[in-house]
């Protein structure tokens, strides 16, 4: 009888997925292997979440990202402060937009962190592996444990 996986653990799966499609860039195949579903998986994964395309826009790095954010807010912050005395404060509109703006930043930074975190692992595998072939094969086991655990 084949393994039913949870509804979290396939979440987990399909975001692994997708980083390793887009920031990492590799193939379906390796993919399939690293996160334990099917190519044919991993293929429909791709082509309903459209990653491909995101793949393309992924040249826009977190850092402009963030600082058009930060623009944005600063901007709005400005215009509050150009208010007469005694006046300056958000309207409804302003105020909802600064609770949007500061909650993208938020998601950003914490969303963030974990690409960073994953391209550091892989990072460090890279170099041991041209040392010890033998101790990053062991060490690619945990870290891919600690992936999957952060995702």
């Amino acid at each position: 009888m084949a393994e039913t996986k949870s509804k979290s653990a396939i979440v987990k799966a399909k975001d692994y997925a997708k980083l390793l499609f887009i920031k990492e860039r590799l193939p379906q195949k390796e993919i399939a292997v690293k996160t334990g579903y099917s190519e044919q998986t991993i293929s429909k994964w791709a082509v309903a979440g459209n990653w491909a395309k995101e793949q393309k826009n992924f040249v826009l790095t977190r850092q402009e990202q963030m600082g058009n954010l930060l623009d944005e807010l600063s901007e709005l912050n400005a215009s509050i402060k150009l208010k007469p005395a005694g006046a300056r404060f958000a309207d409804s509109k302003q105020g909802d937009i600064r609770l949007k703006l500061i909650k993208d930043i938020k998601e950003l930074e914490t969303k963030a962190s974990k690409p960073e975190a994953i391209s550091a692992c892989i990072a460090l595998l890279e170099f041991v592996r041209k040392v010890d072939l033998k101790v990053a094969q062991e060490l690619g086991y945990y870290v891919n444990g600690f992936i999957k655990s952060i995702l």
